[in-house]
C-alpha cells in the first residue's frame, strides 16, 4: 500500500470496502470499521464502495484514496455507529493525511428540513477545517412528490447532492428539496470501466456525489496553489452555483466542473511583497488567584501568537508574514483580566518593537481599546492594561519592509500545532513555550481536555529546525502534581508523536544535558526537541506542501497507527444503507424497499 499523497490530497470513501475488479488507485489508508481489520476488500466484484471509489478516480485521477469499509462484506446495510467510528478517525487524522473531501455514498429517510444525527458533531468539525463532506441525497423521490433528502445528507455541514439526468431534468426517483439540495449531478447511466476495461452505467444519487466529491479535491487543490487556504464549504458552493447549469426545476443548478475550474483559474488573487515580521511585546503582570495575565498578539485582527507574563518585565516574541510596504494595526489584547479574593490581575506592556523600531505605549500612533476589540470607548495609548482591552499600535507602512531573500533562505510559512494537556495544581494549569532553535515563537496555557494549540511563524526554507516545546511552571501545591502531556506536534502538516525516532526530552534547562528519549509526559520542567528535517519548511515560492511532503509525513503516521492499532470510538446504534444492484439482484430491491431505500441499479453497458 501505499501512503503517498497525490497533489490534489486525499478523498476518504466511506462505503462497503473495495474490489480487485476496480481501479482502488493510489490507496494511502484503509480500515475494516465492520470487521475492526485493516482489510477492506471484499470478494464482490461489483461492491458499492469499488465503484464509487473508481467514479472519483475517473474524475479526478491525481486524488489519493483513503478506503473506511463500515459495512458487511455484503454490502447489505451500514450502522450509524460505525459510520461514526469512520468518521471520527477523520477528524482525528484529517491534518497529517492531508484530506479534502469525504464521500458520503449512504443514505436513508426522508428529512424535509435541516437535521441532526450522532455525526453531526463530527461533520462540523470537518467543515471547521475545511473538509468538505459529499452526501447522496437518496432515490425515494416519488417523482418530486415528497420533497425530502436523506438523513446524512440533510445535516448542514455537508454538501447534498441530488441526482439529475445531466440534462436539466430530475429522474422519477431522485430525491431532492428545493432548501436542501445543494448541488445536483448526473446519477442516470453513469459510465465507469473496470480494470478488465469491462464498462458499466450506473444509476442513482450514489453516483452523483463521487463527481461532487472529485470537483471539491480538484478546486481545493487549485485554491491551496494560489492562496495557501482551501475552500470553505460556502465558499465552494457559490463558486458551483455561479459556474453551474441551472436546471428546469427553479431553484436547482447542475454542476458543471470544467466551468468551476476555469472560475477559479481566474480568481487567482495578484501575489504581493512579503514582510518577514519579528513582533517583540515587553510586558509584565500581577497575577491573581495564582493566574499570571495573558495576552494575544494579533495583527490586523488576526491572531498571530499569545503568551503568559511573568510579574519581571520579559521580552516575548513573535514572526508572522505580512504584507509589504503596508500600514498594519499591531494589537494586544489582554484576555484574562480579573479580580480574585483582593487581587487585581493586571498586564502592562512596556513596549511595543516591530522588526526593529521600537514603539512606546505612549506613543502618538498608539491607543487603547477599552473592553472588546470594537473601536468604541477608544482613549490614549497606556502601559497599564485595566478593563481587559486591547493595545493599538498603528504600525506605518515603513516598519513592514519587502525583502529579496537569497534562495534556499526565504522565510517559510510556517504552522506548528501542539496538541497538548494538563494537570492543575493550586489552581494554576500547565503552561509551555513553543521555541523554534532556541527562539520564542508563542506560549499556552493548557487544560484537562487535549486541545490544539497553534502557532504561525517564518523560518529559513530548506533547513533542518529543533521545534521545542518547554514546560515553564512544573510544580507540587498542597499534594497535587501539575503536569503537562504532550499528545502529538504537527509541522507545516507532519505530525509528530512525542515518542517518535525524532524526538528527544531535555530534563531541567534546554542545554543539551539530561537528555533521553521523548515522552508525551514532560516531568521535570523540560523541553520536548523535535529535530524537523528540512524537507518540513518549503521554499515561500510554493504556498502549500509538495506531495512528496505531505507523504513522508503520512508514512510516519501510518506506520504509528498500524503499530498502535486504532482505537475503536463509542457510537450509537442507529441504522443506515447504501444501496447497489446488478444484474440478477431482484432479492436485493426487496431488502431494500423494506427499509424504504431506492436501489442504485448497475448493469453492463454496450459500448459502440
Amino acid at each position: 500500500m501505499s501512503n503517498s499523497s497525490a497533489s490534489a490530497g486525499n478523498v476518504v470513501v466511506i462505503d462497503s470496502g473495495l474490489s480487485s475488479a476496480w481501479n482502488t488507485g493510489r490507496l494511502v489508508y484503509q480500515h475494516d470499521f465492520y470487521g475492526n481489520d485493516n482489510d477492506v476488500m471484499v470478494a464482490n466484484a461489483n461492491t458499492h464502495g469499488a465503484l464509487v471509489t473508481a467514479e472519483i478516480l475517473e474524475n479526478a485521477p491525481d486524488v489519493g484514496i483513503i478506503a473506511l469499509k463500515v459495512m458487511p462484506d455484503d454490502g447489505s446495510g451500514a450502522s450509524e455507529a460505525n459510520i461514526e467510528k469512520a468518521l471520527q478517525w477523520v477528524v482525528a487524522n484529517a491534518d497529517a493525511y492531508n484530506v479534502t473531501a469525504v464521500n458520503l455514498s449512504l443514505g436513508g429517510g426522508a428529512q424535509t428540513t435541516a437535521a441532526t444525527t450522532s455525526i453531526s458533531d463530527e461533520l462540523a468539525a470537518l467543515a471547521a477545517k475545511r473538509v468538505l463532506t459529499v452526501a447522496a441525497a437518496g432515490n425515494s423521490g416519488d417523482g418530486g412528490v415528497t420533497q425530502g433528502v436523506s438523513s446524512y445528507s440533510a445535516d448542514v455541514n455537508q454538501i447534498c447532492v441530488s441526482a439529475s439526468t445531466g440534462d436539466g431534468a430530475f429522474p422519477s426517483w431522485a430525491q431532492r428539496s428545493p432548501s436542501l439540495t445543494d448541488v445536483c449531478a448526473d446519477g442516470t447511466d453513469v459510465r465507469i470501466t473496470n480494470l478488465s476495461g469491462v464498462t458499466y452505467t450506473a444509476n442513482g444519487s450514489s453516483f452523483a456525489a463521487p463527481a461532487v466529491t472529485a470537483a471539491v479535491a480538484k478546486a481545493q487543490q487549485a485554491w491551496v496553489e494560489q492562496t495557501g487556504t482551501r475552500l470553505t464549504q460556502d465558499e465552494f458552493l457559490d463558486l458551483a452555483r455561479s459556474t453551474g447549469k441551472a436546471m428546469g426545476t427553479a431553484g436547482y443548478f447542475e454542476l458543471d466542473t470544467d466551468a468551476l475550474m476555469a472560475k477559479i483559474a481566474q480568481s487567482a488573487p495578484v501575489a504581493t511583497e512579503q514582510s518577514a515580521t519579528t513582533v517583540i511585546v515587553n510586558a509584565s503582570g500581577a497575577p491573581a488567584g495564582g493566574v499570571n495575565a495573558h495576552f494575544k498578539l494579533l495583527v490586523d485582527g488576526k491572531t498571530v501568537g499569545q503568551a503568559t507574563v511573568d510579574s519581571a518585565a520579559k521580552d516575548y516574541s513573535f514572526t508572522t508574514n505580512l504584507t509589504a510596504e503596508q500600514a498594519h494595526k499591531v494589537q494586544i489584547r489582554y484576555d484574562n483580566d480579573g479580580f480574585v479574593n483582593g487581587q487585581d490581575r493586571n498586564l502592562f506592556v512596556n513596549k511595543v518593537t516591530i522588526n526593529g523600531t521600537a514603539h512606546s505605549p505612549t506613543a502618538a500612533n498608539v491607543t487603547y481599546d477599552k473592553g472588546a476589540l470594537d473601536g468604541k470607548d477608544v482613549v490614549k495609548g497606556q502601559s497599564s492594561m485595566w478593563w481587559g482591552g486591547t493595545l493599538v499600535v498603528d504600525a506605518p507602512a515603513k516598519d513592514f519592509p519587502a525583502q529579496n531573500f537569497p534562495v534556499g533562505a526565504a522565510p517559510a510559512n510556517t504552522t506548528i500545532t501542539v496538541n497538548a494537556s494538563g494537570a492543575a495544581a493550586g489552581g494554576v494549569n500547565a503552561h509551555f513555550n513553543l521555541l523554534v532553535d532556541g527562539k520564542a515563537i508563542g506560549g499556552a496555557t493548557v487544560g484537562t481536555a487535549a486541545k490544539d494549540f497553534t502557532f504561525a511563524t517564518n523560518l529559513t526554507a530548506d533547513q533542518a529546525h529543533k521545534v521545542q516545546v518547554q514546560y515553564d511552571n512544573d510544580a507540587v501545591v498542597n499534594g497535587q502534581d501539575r503536569s503537562l502531556f504532550v499528545n502529538k506536534v504537527t509541522i507545516n502538516g507532519h505530525a509528530v508523536a512525542p515518542t517518535a525516532s525524532n524526538v528527544t526530552y531535555d530534563k531541567g534547562a534546554l542545554d543539551g544535558k539530561d537528555v533521553v528519549k521523548g515522552q508525551a509526559g514532560l516531568w521535570w520542567n523540560g523541553a520536548l526537541v523535535v529535530d524537523a528535517d528540512k524537507s518540513w519548511f518549503p521554499s515561500a515560492t510554493a504556498t502549500t506542501m509538495a506531495a512528496t511532503q505531505v507523504g513522508d509525513a503520512q508514512d510516519a503516521v501510518y506506520q504509528h497507527l498500524m503499530t498502535q492499532g486504532l482505537e475503536a470510538a463509542s457510537a450509537h446504534p442507529d441504522h443506515a444503507t447504501a444501496a447497489l444492484d446488478h444484474t440478477g439482484g431482484a432479492d436485493l430491491y426487496g431488502h431494500f424497499a423494506a427499509l424504504d431505500q431506492h436501489i442504485d441499479p448497475l448493469h453492463h453497458y454496450d459500448a459502440a
